[in-house]
């Protein structure tokens, strides 16, 4: 349910953020699905990880919400949920993929994993799979 609400959400976002030079945005990132920003880092320096960090820092999310405006290549949306697994203390959306891909990344069962999406704060909210 959770899921749909979020890709209503994100399908209704006005366009797409594209760079002429690397194509579609492959990566937003927010504490809440209106309000996602746009994270670029063609060129690998570090900008997906120091978003993620900032946004952790900043605003402090039940959850993080993550998508890509390229459907074809969702690899920085894992790569953004990896790294989330790896710190630890957060859950996180994705919702173009499936929710036991995102729960096998996190470590724990799918059952789990859509138990804290709905209770981020209950007793297995803060998912890792470290």
């Amino acid at each position: 349910m959770l899921k749909s609400l979020f890709a209503r959400m994100m399908s209704g976002r006005s366009g797409q953020s594209v760079n002429a030079e690397n194509g579609p945005c492959k990566l937003w990132l927010g504490g809440h699905p209106e309000q996602m920003q746009p994270v670029d880092d063609p060129k690998g320096l570090g900008a997906y990880q120091l978003a993620v960090e900032a946004l952790i820092r900043d605003e402090s999310p039940d959850v993080v919400y993550l998508y890509s405006d390229d459907q074809a290549d969702l690899s920085v949306v894992r790569k953004a949920l990896v790294y989330l697994s790896r710190i630890g203390g957060q859950v996180a959306v994705a919702w173009q993929l499936p929710d036991a891909e995102v729960a096998e990344i996190f470590g724990v069962t799918e059952r789990e994993y859509q138990g804290a999406v709905i209770n981020p704060n209950g007793p297995i909210g803060m998912c890792s799979g470290a």
